[in-house]
């Protein structure tokens, strides 16, 4: 089977469209904040999408993971927010940057 003829599990598409929504009512269009998120909340959606990430990268190759509306300093911060939340630093990043993708 190939990874388009993989079944998407029933109304995820739904989910994330939906948490796009909420994202958007919290950060605005502007990126200026109009609301906040729980840190529990915000850990459970990072760790998801992780979760997701990874498995998807390991069974179908390295897929990129952000549309364009995500900003380069948007993406360093939650790459830098990732590696210290397992205790990492930029060399082992560099470790894992190093390998074939």
């Amino acid at each position: 089977m190939s990874t388009s003829d993989t079944p998407v599990l029933t109304g995820l598409p739904e989910v994330a469209a939906l948490l796009e929504r909420h994202v958007e009512d919290i950060v605005g269009s502007t990126g200026e904040p109009h609301g906040t998120v729980g840190q529990d909340v915000l850990r459970t959606i990072v760790t998801a999408a992780a979760k997701l990430y990874a498995h998807h990268s390991e069974h179908s190759g390295a897929a990129n993971p952000l549309t364009d509306e995500v900003s380069p300093t948007a993406a360093v911060d939650l790459a830098c927010g990732l590696l210290r939340a397992r205790d990492l630093n930029p060399f082992d990043l560099a470790l894992w940057f190093s390998r074939d993708a």
